[in-house]
């Protein structure tokens, strides 16, 4: 998948897209990117990298500001209040979907220019090799049969919450599967590997260490497709589940940032996503590189606010429900 979309930015790119604007002198000062959660988190590291690349392909500094706190409602209310002239821009965590159907915040999609998407990291499901569920259908067939399964999650409103739920409710054993909430992986992978819950939902690529060490074994991901870091692990949808659920991490500025701003964001930091440096980090890191622009990233945001809004209404987790 990261290839693919490399080789469409680089296609972008060969076209000479210049933007024809008035801003042509922009960006003149250092930009700042405001990232929802801690320092050395994956939101984190992964921005890093692109802030990093882009540098140089933006031609100016590039800072980071963490501002963690309201499951990146902070920071994403930062960036909506500042002043919209490209020089302040912020993560679009999963929660973006969610916040204001779970009446945590008002801040929508609708408060922001988005820039380009770069990653959507699946959500997975893993087990101790020792476990008795070795597949998703056990893990369906015992909650079935009356077990209770400890399923471990970062927080019972997160996004790994809801893709777990929406499991529960598509297979019809919502009563069954039992979220254990931890306040991020850092607490929650240990909590698996000692055996205080059964099964951990998390993104893929914060658990690859630990499945290629063996200690942990992949059931399946919640993406379109297989991933290339666990090629061997089926989809939620080839074990007959019809369930999707991943982090995104991408970019945005405030929403009344001139087009032609947004314009020259866009392709210099495209153009950051195709380079070299930046896609051996994302190989160096088993990360899911996945590239729109952002006239595709606004759709896309869009749709996932519009698709969480009824999936969070069924779920009973709504504000409304």
């Amino acid at each position: 998948m990261a290839a693919l979309a490399t080789t469409s930015v680089l296609a972008l790119s060969a076209c000479g897209a210049e933007a024809e604007t008035g801003s042509a002198d922009f960006p003149e000062e250092t930009i700042e990117i405001i990232i929802g959660f801690d320092a050395g988190g994956s939101t984190d590291v992964n921005t890093r990298a692109l802030a990093a690349a882009a540098e140089e392909t933006c031609d100016t500094n590039i800072i980071i500001s963490n501002q963690p706190g309201g499951s990146g409602a902070i920071a994403l209310d930062a960036v909506r209040r500042a002043e919209p002239d490209g020089y302040t821009l912020g993560t679009t965590p999963t929660e973006i979907s969610a916040l204001e159907h779970m009446g945590l915040s008002d801040v929508t999609y609708e408060d922001f220019a988005p820039v380009l998407r770069f990653i959507l990291d699946p959500h997975g499901f893993f087990v101790r090799p020792d476990s008795p569920y070795q597949s998703m259908a056990d893990v369906i067939e015992a909650a079935e049969s009356g077990e209770r399964i400890r399923i471990a999650t970062s927080g019972p409103a997160s996004p790994y919450a809801i893709t777990f739920q929406d499991v529960a409710r598509t297979a019809g054993v919502s009563g069954q599967l039992v979220n254990v909430p931890f306040t991020g992986d850092a607490e929650a992978i240990p909590a698996v590997l000692g055996g205080e819950v059964d099964v951990l939902v998390s993104n893929a690529s914060n658990v690859i260490g630990q499945v290629e060490s063996g200690d942990l074994l992949p059931l399946a991901v919640a993406g379109e497709e297989r991933i290339d870091a666990l090629p061997d692990t089926p989809t939620l949808q080839e074990e007959g589940i019809d369930v999707e659920g991943g982090s995104i991490y991408g970019l945005a500025a405030p929403a009344d940032t001139p087009d032609e701003v947004v314009d020259i964001l866009d392709e210099c930091f495209g153009k950051a996503y195709a380079s070299e440096e930046f896609q051996e980090f994302l190989e160096s890191q088993n990360s899911n590189g996945s590239y729109l622009d952002a006239d595709d990233f606004t759709g896309y945001l869009k749709s996932e606010y519009e698709r969480y809004g009824g999936l969070l209404d069924e779920l009973g987790l709504s504000e409304d429900s």
